[in-house]
């Protein structure tokens, strides 16, 4: 890692993104946690670690929450031996260090930042729901050894009611949710070579976003940071990404993301079910 000096390494974040403290949707009385909003999706790497080692900080988790992530493309490639290497060097505990990281070493095609982090440790279990297929065998389970040894599973789902089903029967404690806004896209003409997109109508949108789903009271119930990329080439343009943004901010949140009050839509009737 190259010598860097900044004018205050405790709040340097990855260029160009932000993040918000809301209360926690279900334990609002007693939690807080955060949003984070970007347009490269490796950034992802250092929300994920910041808000580890917070939480660690108040002894709040002793293992990293497990990953659900929401996309179309798997973002599971495995890092490399320079990248493990590079990984080894980096103090996960100066948040300068990083960001400068998550921009200038993570792969810049934004499909290595699930598995670094799990290489370190900074994410527990991985669960997936995609589109992108190239091999039958790209949905098959797999397991990775950290650098500490810890075990982590991967799970690739096809189908949402697949995820939900076998998240509802898990185990899992914590979880760190995650959307690439790509995720909306059916047909994904930059990943495909043909620029045409084609888009989930809104209706399935909202009925598999909604705070009323299964699976989104079970992350929710759980959740320990919400991470959301942008990734407008991907997602056929910012107007585009901007526009499922809106939809998912429409869904969740009170007044908006990024307003001086905003919270949760839906926190009061969470707090009226959870009396």
């Amino acid at each position: 890692m190259s010598k860097l000096e900044f004018r205050n390494p405790e709040i340097v974040s990855p260029p160009n993104s932000l993040h918000q403290i809301v209360s926690h949707p279900v334990h609002h009385q007693s939690r807080a946690i955060e949003i984070a909003l970007f347009n490269d999706h490796r950034y992802a790497f250092y929300y994920w670690n910041k808000w580890l080692q917070e939480q660690k900080k108040r002894n709040h988790l002793s293992n990293p929450p497990a990953l659900v992530s929401l996309d179309w493309h798997q973002d599971l490639c495995h890092p490399c031996e320079t990248e493990r290497e590079w990984l080894q060097n980096l103090d996960l505990k100066k948040k300068g260090d990083v960001a400068f990281f998550s921009w200038a070493k993570l792969n810049p095609l934004n499909d290595g930042h699930i598995l670094s982090a799990a290489y370190m440790n900074i994410v527990g279990n991985i669960y997936v729901h995609c589109r992108q297929e190239k091999f039958a065998h790209d949905w098959d389970d797999e397991e990775m050894i950290d650098l500490f040894g810890n075990t982590h599973t991967i799970k690739k789902f096809k189908a949402f009611e697949d995820l939900e089903s076998h998240l509802l029967m898990s185990e899992e404690s914590d979880t760190f949710f995650d959307v690439d806004l790509d995720f909306f896209t059916v047909k994904n003409g930059l990943s495909d070579g043909s620029f045409e997109f084609t888009y989930l109508p809104e209706k399935i949108i909202t009925k598999i976003l909604s705070p009323e789903r299964p699976l989104m009271k079970w992350i929710f119930e759980r959740l320990a940071g919400f991470t959301i990329a942008m990734e407008p080439e991907h997602t056929g343009g910012f107007l585009k990404a901007n526009k499922y943004l809106a939809l998912m901010d429409k869904l969740y949140f009170e007044p908006g993301l990024f307003t001086h009050r905003c919270n949760w839509r839906s926190v009061t009737e969470w707090r009226v079910e959870n009396q």
